[in-house]
């Protein structure tokens, strides 16, 4: 199986900063990251999609039949961090 580094790294440094539960269950976004990598070995071999936590994994086979995992941030986390930072705009524009 390999892993997109870069994806997990990115993904695990957004979910970190916009997902606060995310926070309350990691100390650092590194250890996200090897949360991550842990169910992408754990949920992966068989299936093509595992979400959780506010980022969603996805597996499939390249041309060489190697097992591929990429992450990203699923659309609620980011929607809900959307509007918290919104909200925030407006009641500072407010003062």
């Amino acid at each position: 199986m390999r892993i997109d580094d870069h994806d997990f790294e990115s993904t695990a440094k957004a979910v970190f900063i916009m997902n606060d539960s995310a926070r309350e269950l990691h100390d650092s976004w590194e250890e996200l990251k090897s949360f991550m990598v842990d169910m992408a070995y754990s949920y992966c071999h068989e299936s093509n999609s595992f979400s959780t936590g506010g980022f969603c994994l996805t597996a499939y086979d390249n041309h060489a039949g190697e097992r591929v995992v990429r992450a990203s941030v699923m659309g609620y986390v980011a929607r809900l961090y959307t509007e918290k930072v919104e909200r925030i705009k407006e009641a500072a524009g407010a003062l």
